[in-house]
C-alpha cells in the first residue's frame, strides 16, 4: 500500500475510460459494498463510479481508524464492473424468465449462495435450512438479507425493469395503452410458462420482494398481478405440506410422498385412479413412468396442477 501511496494514481487507474464514461453516473451502492467500503466512500463523500474513480488513493490511505485492505477490494470491484456489467446486461436480457433465478443466483456471494438457492428455488423453509447448517432461523434469515442485498443494488433494479418492460408486460398489454382482463393475461401465462408454471411463479415472488414492494409503478403492478394469478393457478405447490414434495426431481416419489401424506395405501390409490396396485407400485419404485393421461389422473386425485409432477 505504500507503493500506492507514493504514485499519484486513482481508483479508477486500472479502468477504461471509455467504459467508464457509461457508467461515471451510477451510484457507488452497484459495487456492493460491504461495511468498511461504505464508511470510507462515505468520509470521502463518494457517491457515483466517476467520482471514486477520479479520487485519489493517497487520500483514502491518510484516513485513520479505516482498514486499508478497503481501497484495493474497491479499486478491484470497480474494475470488475466497469468491464464485466455490460455484457452481464446483455446477457440477462436474453435470458428466458423461468432462468432468471439461476441467473441472478451467480451473483450472490458465494457463502450466502447455498442459502439463496434453497430458500427461493425449493422453497424450503427457514428452519429446514438451518436444521441442515445448526443454524437458528435468525441466523438463516441474516444470511439470506446478504444475498438480497447483493442483487438490490440500482444497476439491478434498472436491468430488472428493463427486462419485465421487453419481455413481461407485452403479456398484459391489448396495445400500447391497454391493459387486457385478468381471464386473458392469465391464459397468457399459462401458453407462456406452460412447462415451467411453478418457477416462474416463485420468480416473479422474488422479484416483487426484491425491487416492487410498495411501489405503484407499471412493472410493480404486472409483478404483482402475474404472481396472484400463477399462485391461484399453481396454489397446491407452494403449500407447506407439498413444498417437500414438488422439491423431488423423480415423479415416482413424488407419488408415493403424495399417497403418503393423505394416507392411503397403493391399492387405495389404484382403485382412485382405476389401475392395478402394481402398476403404483412400479411408478414409486422407478421402474416405469406414468405418461399422458395417467400423469392428468394422478394430478387430478391430489389436486395438483400436473406442471409439479413433472417439474424437477
Amino acid at each position: 500500500m505504500k507503493s500506492l501511496a507514493k504514485r499519484d494514481i486513482t481508483f479508477g487507474t486500472e479502468v477504461n475510460l471509455k467504459q467508464l464514461q457509461y457508467f461515471k453516473d451510477y451510484p457507488v451502492e452497484c459495487l456492493v459494498l460491504n461495511e468498511r467500503e461504505a464508511k470510507l466512500c462515505a468520509v470521502l463523500d463518494i457517491k457515483t463510479l466517476g467520482k471514486l474513480a477520479a479520487t485519489p488513493v493517497k487520500r483514502a490511505l491518510e484516513i485513520r481508524n479505516l482498514w486499508h485492505r478497503s481501497v484495493q477490494s474497491l479499486m478491484a470491484k470497480l474494475a470488475q464492473f466497469v468491464t464485466n456489467w455490460s455484457e452481464v446486461e446483455t446477457d440477462f436480457l436474453q435470458t428466458p424468465f423461468t432462468e432468471i433465478l439461476q441467473k441472478m443466483a451467480r451473483f450472490v456471494p458465494s457463502k450466502e449462495r447455498v442459502f439463496f438457492i434453497r430458500r427461493y428455488f425449493y422453497g424450503e423453509t427457514l428452519s429446514e435450512i438451518g436444521k441442515d447448517y445448526g443454524l437458528t432461523r435468525e441466523a438463516v434469515r441474516q444470511k439470506l438479507l446478504k444475498a438480497k442485498k447483493s442483487l438490490q443494488t440500482p444497476n439491478w433494479e434498472k436491468v430488472v425493469n428493463l427486462y419485465l418492460e421487453k419481455h413481461i408486460v407485452p403479456l398484459f398489454k391489448k396495445n400500447q395503452r391497454e391493459m387486457l382482463p385478468k381471464e386473458k393475461v392469465a391464459q397468457r401465462l399459462q401458453g407462456e410458462f406452460k412447462n415451467a408454471l411453478p418457477v416462474a411463479c416463485a420468480t416473479f415472488i422474488l422479484l416483487e420482494q426484491l425491487y416492487f414492494e410498495d411501489k405503484n409503478t407499471e412493472c410493480a403492478k404486472v409483478v404483482r398481478i402475474a404472481r396472484r394469478l400463477l399462485e391461484r393457478i399453481v396454489k397446491r405447490t407452494f403449500d407447506s405440506h407439498y413444498r417437500r414434495v414438488c422439491r423431488q426431481g423423480e415423479i415416482g416419489k413424488k407419488i408415493r410422498m403424495l399417497r403418503r401424506l393423505q394416507g392411503w395405501t397403493q391399492a387405495e390409490l389404484a382403485k382412485r385412479l382405476g389401475c392395478a396396485r402394481i402398476t403404483v407400485n412400479m411408478w414409486e419404485q422407478g421402474k416405469s413412468i406414468p405418461k399422458g393421461k395417467n400423469i392428468e389422473k394422478i394430478a387430478r386425485v391430489f389436486g395438483l396442477p400436473k406442471e409439479a409432477l413433472v417439474m424437477g
